[in-house]
């Protein structure tokens, strides 16, 4: 007996959503170097409390405050997130009025008891 299946033809939009990640950095990289070669003026930048200074571009300069900012946000969120873990649930001080759940529900044996579905089925 022959091979019967046929092999699937390539797809360039099957490809392109296989290699999405790697698309997507290539274009963020590329677009990064295009920002710092476009932003290419020099500029010098003094650190705090008298710690030093380096000679840069403004492209450079303006992706490493982004970093760092970006850096700045994951830690601060990070900490946010383990003084929540640590405290603990928070209880609601007062106890939820109304129905509870299984009042809402029918009984257990409700689809035994019930009309619906097929007559006389034999089952």
């Amino acid at each position: 007996m022959a091979y019967q299946y046929k092999r699937r033809r390539p797809s360039i939009i099957r490809n392109f959503w296989i290699y999405r990640r790697l698309i997507g950095a290539a274009v963020l990289v590329g677009v990064m170097l295009w920002f710092v070669w476009a932003n290419n003026a020099p500029v010098r930048v003094s650190l705090p409390f008298r710690l030093g200074g380096f000679d840069s571009s403004v492209g450079v300069v303006i992706l490493l405050s982004a970093a760092c900012g970006s850096l700045a946000t994951i830690l601060a969120t990070t900490v946010f997130f383990a003084l929540r873990r640590i405290r603990g649930p928070q209880a609601p001080s007062e106890p939820l009025e109304g129905k509870l759940l299984d009042e809402d529900r029918p009984p257990s044996d409700y689809a035994s008891k019930t009309e619906e579905g097929f007559p006389n089925s034999g089952w």
